[in-house]
């Protein structure tokens, strides 16, 4: 027997049992419908907090949501502007690196990484990565409206390259020089402390770092920070595809800790799933518990149509159809329920 025979056979034996029957079909539907968008609504908020969850993680451990690297040189000077424009984009911030000198007043210098950074973006995309300012000595003016960082004269280092330097202290006020490569020197002030790296590192002013390698508009990455809700992942697929894109230019997500991730909310996902299963087995039992009793409700019906030629299998096969289009109905109204906000 056809499919077609099978719904033409429902039409004529069980949809009369709907009508019959309304308040009971309505029920088994509601109850398909509510395991079901219950199901789907654990399973979307269960993702919604992981990518919320993975983005404060990346925040507390200064990492943007995605870094942009050239593949080969500097960045193109446009890109800041194009990304200024993108809707999906918060915040920008751009980073120039070198390997710089530092040479101390006794003489002894140390080879450092130098990042240039624009303080007022990377708050807000890399904070771990801004540096500490410190506090300024009694009668000393110069660190007022706490636009140090913007000055371009102030270098802050991290404990390597202090240790390196031979100091114990933090070595706030201390003059030092820098030079970038072959460059000349330049007379910098240590300002504070960054927890950048651990290798020696000073962090500057991109626009001061800028000025002492003779990088003027070049940039080494830029850290991207999205958009609540925006994935990084398909942003960073979706723009190294588009024909506007620069060339040469790469997206990286960057590497969080998603196993730590995974484990810190294992608990709450486990929960969640389990009450969204526990509905839907609820939700499957009454309507098992409705087609078993509409079957034997209609036993009559069933020993007439088998009198009449209609086998077992295709007897079997209308109580599917049945079944079928119930649990569609409710699964339908379920999905929509499960994804409204």
């Amino acid at each position: 027997m056809s499919w077609g025979l099978t719904w033409r056979l429902w039409r004529r034996y069980s949809l009369p049992e709907w009508r019959q029957h309304p308040w009971r079909q309505a029920v088994a539907v509601l109850a398909v419908a509510l395991g079901v968008a219950l199901g789907l609504s654990v399973h979307l908020i269960n993702q919604s907090a992981m990518g919320e969850f993975s983005a404060a993680m990346r925040t507390a451990q200064g990492q943007a949501d995605v870094s942009l690297r050239a593949s080969r040189g500097p960045l193109p000077e446009g890109l800041m502007r194009q990304l200024a424009r993108d809707p999906d984009v918060a915040v920008a911030s751009p980073v120039l690196v070198r390997t710089a000198e530092l040479q101390a007043e006794d003489g002894r210098r140390v080879r450092v990484t130098l990042w240039g950074l624009d303080a007022l973006a990377a708050v807000a995309v890399t904070p771990m990565r801004v540096p500490q300012v410190a506090e300024a000595p009694a009668g000393d003016d110069s660190q007022r409206a706490g636009l140090t960082w913007l000055d371009p004269h102030a270098v802050f280092l991290n404990a390597a390259a202090r240790q390196a330097l031979g100091w114990r202290e933090g070595g706030a006020g201390r003059p030092v020089q820098v030079s970038v490569a072959e460059g000349p020197q330049a007379a910098v002030v240590v300002r504070g402390d960054t927890a950048q790296g651990p290798e020696p590192t000073a962090v500057m002013d991109i626009a001061a770092v800028q000025d002492l390698a003779g990088a003027w508009g070049q940039l080494s990455r830029i850290e991207v920070r999205l958009r609540p809700g925006v994935d990084a992942t398909a942003w960073a697929l979706a723009h190294t595809r588009s024909p506007a894109w620069p060339t040469g230019v790469l997206a990286e997500r960057a590497q969080d800790s998603g196993q730590r991730v995974s484990e810190l909310s294992r608990a709450y996902r486990v929960n969640l799933t389990v009450l969204a299963l526990v509905a839907l087995f609820t939700g499957g039992f009454l309507v098992f518990s409705v087609q078993a009793l509409s079957v034997a409700r209609r036993l009559p019906q069933w020993a007439l149509l088998g009198v009449l030629g209609l086998g077992a299998a295709e007897r079997r096969r209308l109580v599917w159809l049945a079944a079928g289009v119930l649990g569609g109905v409710g699964a339908v109204l379920g999905g929509a329920g499960g994804t409204a906000r």
